[in-house]
């Protein structure tokens, strides 16, 4: 189903959550929600719906389950025209194949968790998949302000980039490529950040004690009648031993921004390790490493979390700390951050101790015992 194309242009797969036909903007572009648009296919994973219902006996809590659904590609809501649609693109400007319609769609699709195309008859380029909300369902129905001034800063940044890399883990089923594209999108804006931050604590006097250091272990190699192809082989990487670590930038960065604990009990850097170690196996061998956790079958839970936590990051410091948008959604999925390094815990599940079964079955209990999911 196609709109009117005079004066806009179509907008596929965006999952705005509108109740009946209404428009919002994003940045400097008005986006218009018809009522035949309201009622999209969109994917969805199988998944529980709560509620409650009238029994013999009173008002009950209930939990009924829906099938998955594998969607379609279809129209949702228009954009009207507007120049900055075929100006050059902010986020990747040395890029000529996209423009200011990318610049809208790839935000409107980091916010959604859905591949998100702008253009009449556009087809997507990525697989059609359940996506997952970083913004709450009521962000597009309360005006969303979202200061398209801050552009050049996300360019800087580093999150054009990442943002791409970023929609491929989203959208694709594979583990393996979820944690490489999720970790290649957090490792740039981790990298970024950390240049333009002052938490090195490896400064200026610090690196020239080591590079003294080195000239002394030097000497020492030559003394001790090391062949000088090794020495030849081994001084160039001893600046390196001057530099942050990859798990020391990290942690600064998810402290700076509020998804990792100031002051951490012993357990949490072993869950932040947990990442660390699959992030490498991905990068050194191409294959997810699953000897994590004490069985095979933690280890995939632990993976599977991973996969998604890289996303989150990415996508939280984007929204919040680039983007600068404040909303509920957002801050709840900084705080399941939080609560997986300091309790295991991610969305309810403890990932150690719990499968996904277990886990669900114990949702549904409390829900029908409680009337709500404050596990």
């Amino acid at each position: 189903m196609s709109v009117e194309k005079n004066g806009f242009r179509d907008i596929f797969n965006l999952e705005h959550h509108l109740p009946s036909e209404g428009e919002f903007t994003i940045g400097p572009y008005r986006i218009s929600v018809s009522k035949g648009l309201i009622e999209a296919d969109f994917a969805r994973s199988q998944r529980l719906v709560f509620g409650s219902a009238f029994r013999s006996s009173g008002l009950m809590n209930t939990v009924t389950e829906e099938p998955a659904t594998s969607g379609s590609w279809g129209v949702t809501a228009a954009v009207a025209e507007h120049e900055g649609l075929d100006q050059a693109s902010v986020l990747l400007p040395d890029n000529p194949w996209v423009n200011g319609a990318y610049d809208l769609s790839v935000i409107l699709s980091l916010l959604t968790g859905r591949h998100v195309r702008v253009g009449n008859d556009a087809e997507p380029y990525l697989p059609i998949s359940a996506g997952l909300g970083l913004t709450s369902k009521n962000f597009f129905r309360t005006h969303p302000a979202i200061d398209w001034s801050l552009l050049p800063a996300l360019r800087a940044a580093g999150a054009g980039e990442a943002m791409e890399a970023v929609m491929l883990a989203m959208t694709n089923s594979n583990m393996g490529v979820k944690v490489a594209m999720g970790s290649a999108a957090l490792d740039g804006l981790n990298t970024r950040w950390f240049s333009a931050s002052d938490t090195n604590r490896y400064t200026r006097e610090v690196k020239e004690q080591v590079k003294a250091a080195s000239l002394a272990f030097k000497a020492h190699l030559e003394t001790a009648g090391i062949s000088q192809d090794l020495i030849a082989d081994m001084m160039p990487r001893l600046p390196n031993v001057a530099n942050e670590s990859a798990l020391a930038k990290l942690t600064a960065f998810l402290k700076a921004c509020g998804m990792y604990p100031e002051n951490p009990n012993e357990e949490a850097p072993k869950r932040l390790k947990w990442l660390n170690v699959l992030r490498n196996s991905i990068a050194h061998s191409g294959s997810i490493k699953f000897d994590i956790a004490e069985t095979p079958e933690v280890s995939f839970q632990v993976a599977g979390a991973i996969a998604l936590l890289l996303q989150d990051i990415s996508r939280i410091y984007i929204a919040k700390y680039l983007l600068k948008i404040e909303d509920r959604g957002v801050d709840e999925a900084q705080q399941a951050v939080m609560t997986f390094f300091l309790n295991g815990k991610y969305n309810g599940q403890d990932i150690i101790a719990e499968d996904y079964e277990t886990y669900r079955q114990r949702l549904i209990d409390h829900y029908e015992e409680f009337g709500n999911l404050d596990l």
